[in-house]
């Protein structure tokens, strides 16, 4: 009977074994675009692409030129963009739509559903090649997210290989066919232009020796085997219940720490729900940081305007304030509970991410990932001042340090004439 029981024992170890993930952080902006270039030339069957922001750049073109290719192999490409933020111009939409790359716009504008238009909109960012890999994260599809712009964006993604991987797959698909998506439709568009322009940009970037210098399955020898990784995200619907999905698993996240929270989050905002459930944690004992954007760094003034007349009651709640002071905008979102909790992907700690935006976020639950995600979270703390307890950058002269005049007087004009209007959106 002993020898039944070790028997089973060891069958399911193993069985649990060759389900297991393989993940690992990528911070460097180079690395980012390397390894989803080689997964996308990599797939076979199926490429699955969701980004908030697709641009009308050098690397959104290159992304457009293999994808285009890799349809013509007969791999299944869809794309899905937030209607706002879709950048591809009609000529090459036209083009793609002609090679079998299916693109879908989220909540497009509609006079008709205003609110929702303004609202509502889809914030992931996703690349799932064979329902197999996955790369999710800040990054969007734009050269200031993989350092080839002059002002680049401080980013964190995370690769995952694995059951998890699947479960992206599946939320994609399930969204994909959401009535509140809609096929893209260039209008008066010459599908050759478009066609000469990816032609270009593939000839140029095959010349760049970009599919060969990187080397994918070296990369991934580098990834670590996880037992516990899961993913968050938002229940399809072209309007977002508050206070479920990705937020509601973050918090519970927090709930449950019983020593640290480290939060990297690029736009910051305090909602009551959010303050509660710090507030909850700091009366446990638990420490808590936060790493956000200073007004010198950041590329968005909305949200800026919104935090900075929070920030002296943020660290008189008993946090760790601080604003990172980099030369690039910092972009990253991630969390750290306990020292063996990860959590990397699209959230923000706002209204927005919380009410709004579609978002989702992969939680590994492994103390080597955590360690590499602490490491990263600590350099990037390393190039940030603290906020005392007057709301003031310690050792600083200015309370808004490096940032130009005209950010400054733009920013106050929002803080006190724009933000009240238009509260809860930000």
């Amino acid at each position: 009977m002993k020898n039944i029981l070790s028997f089973i024992f060891l069958f399911l170890s193993l069985f649990s074994l060759s389900f297991a993930d393989s993940v690992r952080i990528i911070d460097s902006g180079d690395e980012a675009y390397h390894v989803r270039m080689q997964l996308i030339e990599s797939a076979k069957e199926e490429i699955q692409i969701s980004y908030f922001i697709f641009a009308e750049d050098t690397t959104a073109l290159e992304v457009l030129s293999l994808l285009r290719n890799k349809a013509r192999e007969g791999v299944k490409i869809k794309v899905m963009i937030d209607e706002m933020f879709n950048h591809i111009s009609n000529d090459v939409g036209a083009h793609l739509l002609s090679e079998n790359v299916l693109i879908k716009n989220f909540n497009k504008f509609n006079i008709l559903k205003l609110r929702r238009s303004i609202r509502y909109r889809m914030h992931d960012k996703m690349l799932i090649v064979d329902g197999h890999k996955a790369i999710l994260g800040g990054r969007n599809i734009e050269d200031a997210y993989y350092d080839r712009a002059k002002k680049n964006y401080d980013d964190r993604d995370i690769y995952v290989k694995g059951e998890m991987a699947n479960k992206a797959s599946i939320y994609f698909n399930n969204l994909w066919e959401a009535e509140h998506l809609t096929t893209f439709s260039p209008k008066k568009a010459v599908a050759s232009s478009g066609s000469e322009r990816l032609d270009q940009v593939g000839r140029n970037f095959i010349s760049k020796s970009a599919l060969t210098t990187f080397d994918l399955a070296a990369w991934e020898l580098g990834a670590t085997e996880v037992e516990n990784v899961d993913l968050l995200h938002d229940p399809i619907s072209a309007k977002k219940t508050k206070m479920i999905g990705t937020a509601e698993g973050l918090y519970n996240l927090i709930r449950n720490a019983k020593s640290s929270v480290l939060i990297d989050s690029p736009y910051l905002i305090f909602t009551k729900e959010l303050k509660k459930v710090l507030k909850d944690a700091i009366s446990r004992g638990v420490r808590v940081r936060i790493l956000t954007n200073s007004l010198k760094s950041t590329d968005a003034l909305l949200p800026q305007a919104g935090y900075i007349g929070q920030r002296k009651k943020i660290v008189r709640m008993g946090i760790e304030l601080y604003e990172y002071y980099g030369e690039d905008s910092f972009h990253a979102k991630s969390m750290v509970v306990d020292n063996k909790i990860a959590a990397i992907g699209s959230f923000n700690f706002d209204p927005r991410s919380q009410n709004l935006n579609t978002e989702t976020m992969v939680v590994v639950n492994d103390e080597k990932v955590t360690a590499a995600l602490v490491e990263s979270m600590d350099e990037n703390v390393s190039m940030a001042y603290k906020i005392d307890n007057r709301g003031r950058p310690e050792g600083q002269k200015s309370r808004l340090p490096g940032a130009s005049l005209k950010k400054k007087v733009l920013t106050r004009l929002i803080q006190y004439l724009v933000a009240p209007l238009i509260k809860g959106l930000l």
